[in-house]
């Protein structure tokens, strides 16, 4: 999508718009003028190359105008103390990227500070001849504490303010623009028609004159507006006439300095740049300073029109927030509104179309899938602002992250549209705020639409947020608190849950798990869950024996685990095989030290299987899933493992580590060895596996018994503890 040669938006109905823009157009480049009233259009020259767009605008209307139009750039030529009308300019063009020349007029020919000081002396009385303030506010406060009519020379659009200010609009003689919006300003200002000049500059010296002697004025109220405002001439007739002048400064901004011309430091591909056109007043050296200033923003805004370049539309990624209008931010109302079509949920439209109304859509369609959204813009390429709006946040749980994976792949679209994420108030900022507690320490959880370990969270977690799908999610976990808590997983717990946060119904309630279970009204549910016990537990393993459920199976005793665990080195989000799980000790203790991790305890006998169920159960352990068969075949359809751990082999350890090794030929492996022939069988193995960092260590454990009066040390088989890692260069 080229930007059409040429073709270029003008903000402003001042001298110095129609002066770029007559030096625009007789080059040949096509303009957009854009004016606030009808009288701003009558005084532009007609022009076949010239449109003239007649209305006030905000960014959102600014905004859709440059995405349709197709500009170049845009030149904004506003009135020096229209500061609202430049942000608004400058913040459409940052949305569209559209780049964006200031033309400000200079105020070096009105007085600095510095020299206003100096003529504090000029008339008989020593009194200053001009008063400086900083807004109409100021002005009417000033000139409400002394006596004597006035001549206000400021315009019509903040004169309402001005007689507010005042209190008195009978002091007030107004000249303002022959026009019927300045009109009705007066009228609704309190002007009546002896109070009115409605006239068209721009007046000389003698004409200020005439209008300050008629009006019987001792005041004249003016801007700092520089020469092509007039602004000499009007200070000059209030010297000749004896009367003193209230001077309203020109606003200073961020990026324009008084009577500065910037640097040219702004690239073709967008951004900002600020000129000044500086106006002659009776000095030579002016006037080519004017001419210098005018041909820097021509040359500027030839550059843009004939650049010629892809000119990038906007695809924005909009959290909308939980639901209500106000949780979403401005810049997310502006995206939706400007967007010519909007993508998203079912719901999240439906939504946005009760609360937000985004009547400026042009199109919604209801489809979320990232791939078929990113199909439909590459066949509408007419399409320059689209939006897909998601619900919270848009780094929160949101559809956003697929959107960003594809846009990675995805070069050519990337060439075509500048890509933003908007981010919206999420859930847990909400509810933060409305249950009135700081979330800074919470670990956020989500089951909506995916596996959540929820009790193993809570169980090291003093403070869980949880994301839930519906009603039947909250009963569910409401049973597996109370669960844990019956069987001792879990202490004392403080919940609340929110529902349909943002909402007309919302509510934030305090309960126990025993009342979640009972909650039925549908709807959109969170839950904080607070657990003070979770600071007691030990962050390194070393259960007892004693904790298990134990029968005949085999199990790994309190000291060899801990040191197997300690040489597996799990990671927080491991995927662990125990491989010959016995009555689970190393499954249990595994999933309980890092409830992020999945584990999965293969077992082919049936009494150790019935052990590691009810040893899961006495944990509640949602991390931890038996597999029932013999190794390696029960290991074809599990998932990929980052760690493995191998307590029995059933005469099968050079097959499963094969099998493992193929999986992931970096995998972290721990053997637990008790017979001589499983020894050699796995030394016979590792001679020909690709592996590396092996370690071997004999342990024998002596644990102290009594025997009546005395006490004496029990033996144990001595076990060999093998560790090594796949080398990563082989295998899946």
């Amino acid at each position: 999508m080229k930007a059409e040669s040429g073709k270029i938006l003008i903000f402003g109905g001042t001298t110095e718009g129609r002066t770029v823009a007559e030096r625009l157009l007789a080059e040949g480049l096509p303009c957009t003028v854009c004016v606030a009233t009808q009288y701003g259009e009558e005084v532009l020259h007609p022009h076949p190359l010239m449109n003239v767009h007649t209305g006030r605008m905000d960014r959102v209307g600014m905004t859709q105008m440059m995405l349709e139009g197709h500009f170049s750039c845009a030149i904004d030529a506003t009135h020096p103390h229209a500061q609202l009308v430049s942000q608004e300019i400058r913040a459409a063009c940052e949305q569209t990227g559209l780049p964006y020349l200031r033309l400000q007029r200079e105020n070096a020919d009105s007085e600095s500070p510095e020299s206003s000081d100096k003529r504090a002396a000029d008339d008989k009385s020593g009194k200053q001849s001009c008063i400086y303030v900083t807004d109409v506010e100021e002005a009417g406060s000033f000139l409400s504490s002394v006596p004597g009519r006035i001549l206000v020379t400021t315009g019509s659009k903040e004169l309402a303010r001005f007689t507010r200010a005042l209190g008195d609009p009978s002091r007030i003689t107004a000249r303002v623009l022959p026009s019927p919006e300045s009109l009705q300003a007066c009228a609704g200002a309190g002007l009546t028609g002896k109070q009115i000049f409605a006239m068209q500059g721009p007046f000389g010296t003698d004409m200020n004159c005439a209008l300050i002697r008629h009006a019987h004025a001792s005041w004249l109220l003016t801007k700092e507006t520089g020469a092509a405002g007039g602004y000499p001439e009007k200070i000059e007739a209030a010297q000749k006439c004896g009367i003193r002048a209230v001077v309203i400064r020109t606003p200073s901004t961020e990026n324009e300095s008084r009577g500065t011309v910037l640097p040219d430091s702004f690239e073709p591909s967008g951004g900002a740049a600020t000129m000044n056109l500086t106006d002659a007043v009776q000095d030579p050296q002016r006037e080519s300073a004017r001419l210098a200033g005018l041909e820097y923003i021509i040359e500027k805004a030839r550059q843009y029109a004939s650049c010629g370049k892809k000119k990038a539309g906007i695809f924005s990624l909009v959290g909308v927030g939980v639901g209500a209008q106000e949780a979403g931010t401005q810049q997310a109302q502006e995206a939706i509104a400007s967007a010519q079509v909007l993508f998203g949920a079912k719901s999240v439209l439906e939504n946005l179309t009760k609360t937000w109304q985004p009547a400026a859509c042009k199109k919604v369609i209801a489809n979320y899938d990232s791939g078929k959204i990113l199909d439909y813009l590459q066949e509408h390429p007419e399409i320059r602002n689209a939006a897909v709006a998601y619900s919270g946040d848009s780094g929160f749980y949101s559809g956003a992250a697929s959107m960003l994976a594809k846009l990675k792949m995805a070069e050519a679209f990337k060439e075509n549209f500048d890509v933003k994420v908007i981010c919206g108030i999420s859930s847990v900022s909400w509810f933060a705020a409305r249950a009135g507690i700081p979330w800074q320490d919470w670990k956020i959880l989500s089951s909506h639409g995916r596996f959540c370990n929820v009790t193993g969270q809570v169980r090291r977690n003093r403070e869980c947020f949880l994301l839930l799908a519906n009603a039947a999610d909250l009963r569910q976990t409401g049973a597996l608190l109370a669960r844990a808590q019956d069987q001792g997983t879990l202490g004392k717990l403080q919940l609340i849950y929110g529902y349909e946060l943002s909402r007309a119904g919302e509510q934030i309630c305090p309960c126990t798990p025993q009342e979640l279970i009972e909650v039925t009204q549908e709807g959109l549910y969170v839950l904080y869950i607070r657990h003070d016990d979770a600071e007691k537990i030990p962050v390194l393993p070393g259960m007892p024996d004693t904790a298990f459920i134990r029968g005949k199976a085999p199990m790994t005793s309190s000291e060899i685990r801990t040191l197997s665990l300690c040489r597996l080195g799990l990671t927080a989000k491991s995927v662990l095989w125990d491989v010959g799980a016995g009555t689970g000790s190393v499954s249990v203790e595994a999933a309980l030290a890092c409830p992020d991790s999945k584990v999965w305890s293969i077992e082919c006998k049936k009494d150790a299987l019935a052990l590691l169920a009810e040893n899961r159960a006495k944990y509640s352990l949602q991390n931890m899933s038996i597999i029932e068969g013999r190794a390696p075949e029960a290991l074809i359809d599990l998932p990929v493992p980052t760690h493995v751990f191998i307590g029995g082999s059933g005469g099968e350890i050079g097959s499963i580590l094969d099998f493992v090794l193929a999986r992931n030929s970096s995998a972290k492996v721990v053997v637990n060895c008790i017979t001589s022939e499983t020894l050699t069988a796995l030394y016979d193995a590792l001679d020909t596996l690709p592996i590396r960092d092996l370690q071997c260590v004999q342990v024998m454990v002596n644990r102290e018994e009594i025997l009546g009066t005395y006490h004496y040390l029990r033996a144990g088989n001595p076990v060999f503890i093998i560790s090594f890692q796949g080398d990563g260069k082989t295998g899946d």
